[in-house]
């Protein structure tokens, strides 16, 4: 069950009464307020983001074991024409525009809108589509376009929203991600990093009040909702009892960053920490509205069932750094049940689907007055004791089998639970097992001890070094193909050079040496190393 959409806002509008004097000459008119104009002609446009050129090299990423068995094929992609070469590669860029446009003092508007969003280099000759010419005849890069020569547009518009500062708080509506980065980010995360891929967002409404130090959320996101049908330009929804509701509560105390600098500067200590919690709710729901074709065809009472699904999340997260130490300590949870859990309308299952998830992630640093800091991270997911890890369910899996990566962990009418909890894939433990290969952390636990070397250099020119060994174990031994809780030991080697503020080169290296969880028991096949090369040129706005 995906993980909720917290940091939803809870919407409070306020009435003005207007009054009118009577027409009537004995009596005398009743006073009204004379407000002074906003100079809402004068505004201001800042903007943010990021191109970015990214290069990776994948080496024996499928780690030389062969197929899983329910689905047939390698754990990672191989190089299409055969043979014996287990490398391949890929190259795309992505432009991220940010702009905020203020209007007078207090409304603000916001849009997060990425171009070219991770388009393969060399994707779209101008030979595509064609019946005639080769590949090799192309003489120009054409741009992409949905259903002609490209999968995705070249203009996706990922958020839009607004907020006003009133004399209580900020009121924000729209589609937007976090608006704060929430403790580590394995839960709550905005996707803003240079290797980021995807970023929470959602519809949704937000009132956000400080109170005594700290800032208090209320929110509320349509999760989902549908069918709907276009009337006279708007879609209407048209059965809301389908709506997926999510309402959510927060308390947190987080400065900003130049106030952080400020206290640690001082000597003084820095403590931050947060609360959420969310529900969830949605009774009924049409399977064949997120089918193929499900977009333009009619609904009546037939194509419903009866979800009843509710769900609870939270999280708490808490840091304190002072003078070269700094400990933190995240963990959240969800619980759920889907009553019907079917997607045959007319054909129930026997039972109800439960879901009872934990995550967390410890750290303590220390930095040292020469430029070397010293870093162990913990992470915990909970697991499934079903057989793969259900992160990356290919289309028409319906069940698992020992030996299998991935697949659903609720396997009806045998297990009715799904228990492994995700953390978000932008989230980056290391560069090979989690991010590439399995997609993100689930059902383990892991170790990550990191030395940093650096700054060197100057404030307008500098390289950093850091070097990671990353240790994984699953929670279950049914849940790897190789039927043990021994996932691998990668070693990660990363640098950064950062030119001025506007431009940066990001490199890493891994190798990982894969346990014996990743065994291919049926044909007896053991896991080879694999190792990556990721280049990321980055021109910040």
């Amino acid at each position: 069950m995906r993980r909720q959409a917290i940091l939803a806002l809870l919407a409070a509008a306020l009435c003005a009464a207007s009054a009118r004097a009577d027409d009537a000459a004995d009596e005398a008119p009743l006073r009204t307020l004379q407000m002074t104009p906003s100079p809402w002609r004068s505004f201001r446009l800042t903007l943010d983001g990021y191109y970015r050129v990214r290069g990776d090299m994948f080496n024996d990423l499928d780690l030389s074991r062969g197929p899983s068995p329910s689905t047939g094929q390698p754990i990672f992609p191989l190089p299409a024409a055969g043979g014996n070469d287990h490398t391949i590669t890929a190259a795309d860029m992505r432009l991220r525009l940010e702009p905020t446009l203020e209007i007078g003092q207090a409304v603000r508007l916001h849009l997060r809108v990425d171009l070219l969003d991770n388009l393969g280099w060399g994707s779209t000759p101008d030979v595509l589509p064609s019946t005639s010419e080769p590949a090799f005849a192309a003489t120009r890069a054409e741009p992409p376009e949905t259903g002609i020569n490209a999968l995705e547009s070249s203009v996706r518009v990922k958020q839009a929203w607004g907020e006003v500062t009133l004399p209580f708080g900020t009121l924000a509506a729209g589609r937007m991600g976090g608006l704060v980065s929430w403790g580590t980010g394995f839960f709550i995360n905005n996707g803003d990093c240079l290797g980021c891929d995807d970023g929470d967002s959602g519809d949704r409404v937000a009132l956000t009040v400080p109170v005594l130090g700290h800032y208090i959320t209320a929110l509320y996101e349509l999760s989902a909702s549908g069918p709907y049908v276009s009337n006279f330009g708007q879609d209407l929804d048209v059965e809301r009892r389908a709506q997926v509701n999510t309402v959510a509560l927060a308390i947190s105390r987080v400065r900003s960053t130049d106030a952080q600098l400020r206290r640690l500067r001082s000597g003084r200590t820095l403590v931050q920490y947060g609360l959420l919690a969310s529900y969830r709710r949605q009774d009924l729901d049409a399977p064949g509205w997120t089918q193929p074709g499900g977009l333009t065809r009619t609904f009546g009472p037939n194509d419903f069932v009866g979800r009843g699904l509710q769900s609870f999340a939270g999280d708490l997260w808490f840091m304190i750094h002072h003078h070269g130490l700094r400990a933190e300590l995240e963990v959240a949870t969800v619980l759920g049940q889907i009553d019907d859990a079917t997607n045959a309308p007319g054909v129930s299952f026997r039972g109800p689907i439960t879901s009872k998830q934990v995550g967390g992630v410890a750290s303590l640093a220390y930095s040292f007055e020469w430029p070397i800091r010293l870093r162990v991270e913990v992470g915990y997911a909970s697991g499934d004791d079903a057989p793969g890890f259900g992160n990356r369910i290919a289309n028409g899996q319906l069940t698992t089998q020992p030996g299998d990566l991935d697949g659903p962990q609720a396997r009806p009418p045998v297990d009715y639970s799904i228990d492994n909890f995700r953390f978000s894939p932008d989230y980056h433990v290391d560069l090979i097992l989690w991010r590439r290969i399995l997609g993100q952390v689930t059902d383990a636990v892991y170790i990550k001890p990191t030395v940093r070397l650096g700054p060197f250099g100057s404030a307008w020119h500098h390289i950093t070094f850091d070097a990671s060994v990353i240790e994984s174990n699953s929670v279950y031994a049914t849940t790897p193909p190789g039927q043990n809780s021994y996932l691998g030991t990668e070693l990660d080697l990363q640098a950064r050079y950062r030119y001025e503020a506007g431009f940066e080169i990001d490199a890493g290296y891994g190798l990982l040496f894969p346990g014996a969880g990743f065994r291919n028991i049926p044909l007896k096949l053991d896991p080879q190393t694999a190792q990556t090369l990721e280049i990321i040129l980055a021109y910040r706005i």
